[in-house]
Order: C-alpha cells, then structure tokens, then sequence
C-alpha cells in the first residue's frame, strides 16, 4: 500500500504538471501545508492517528518530490547513494593524478555529488542536533521544523531547473 501511495504522489504531480502547468514553486506551499498537518496529526491524543502506520501521510509527497528532482530536475534522486560517491572517487583520484582538464560534464556530475553528499551530512548533524537540544514537547513536530526548507527546495528546483514554456 506505501507504494501505491508513493505512486499516487508521482501520479499527482504528474497530472497538475501537464493539466495545470504546475512547477515546483505551485507545489512548495501545498507539501509545507501537507507536512505540518501531519505532524500534528502525530501529536494527536488518538491511537489511530500515531500508529507506526503515519508514514502512509507521507508517502504521496516523496512521491512528488522524487518526480519533481528525477523529471525536471537533478535527473536522479535527490540524496546521496553510492553512485555520487563513486563519482567523488574517480572525479578527486583524476585530480589528483594531475587530470585537471575534465569534460564539462564530469565538472557537473562532481559538482552536483558533492552537494548532495554535503546535504546529506548536514541534514544528519542537524537532525541529530534537534534530537539532542530541543525540548521534549517539540519533538512530536520534528517534520514541521524541515517544512519550510523542504518547500525552499521547491523553489530552488524550479530556479535551478526552470521548467519548460
């Protein structure tokens, strides 16, 4: 069932893209608005709405998040996986070697890499920062604090990647 809500997600966006010409920055306030909904469903005082289930909230938003970052976007999923860091490897192993003069290209993917690798690690320290600093009664709202910057990623999608007229 989470994939099919995933697939929903892709689906959704996929639809107001091409009915509605919807970008990143149409779709920026309405994840922001669906994440703190749901985490304060998760604050909530019944037990359906806090079950280990909840994760089927957010499935549809990855889902267009993923479409948005594959289709108009990066061109690959937006967090670091073992390709960026192979690509790390051979792009700073050439440096070192003295190949300074790489395709523009091969310029891209190791730009690109190391920002994703650089955004994973920041977004560990700073989630194992709130986890540690935060009050307690904060951490049921810990989606609705990464809200904003998610939605910013919106936006910067569609600035980065400006979608076609």
């Amino acid at each position: 069932f989470l994939v099919v809500l995933f697939m929903m997600g892709v689906s959704s966006y996929r639809i107001l893209e091409r009915w509605r010409g919807w970008s990143g920055k149409h779709f920026a306030p309405l994840v922001v608005a669906w994440i703190v909904v749901h985490d304060l469903l998760e604050g909530s005082a019944y037990e359906f709405l806090t079950s280990g289930w909840t994760v089927l909230r957010l499935a549809p938003v990855f889902g267009m998040q993923d479409a948005m970052t594959v289709r108009n976007g990066f061109g690959s999923l937006p967090w670091c996986t073992t390709n960026n860091v192979v690509t790390m490897a051979f792009a700073s192993t050439d440096l070192i070697m003295g190949r300074f003069s790489m395709p523009i290209e091969e310029w891209r993917k190791l730009v690109t890499s190391c920002i994703m690798f650089a955004a994973m690690i920041l977004g560990t320290v700073g989630g194992a920062a709130y986890n540690a600093l935060a009050p307690d009664e904060l951490h049921e709202m810990e989606m609705a604090v990464i809200a904003p910057w998610f939605g910013l990623l919106f936006l910067l999608n569609d600035w980065g990647f400006p979608p076609p007229r």
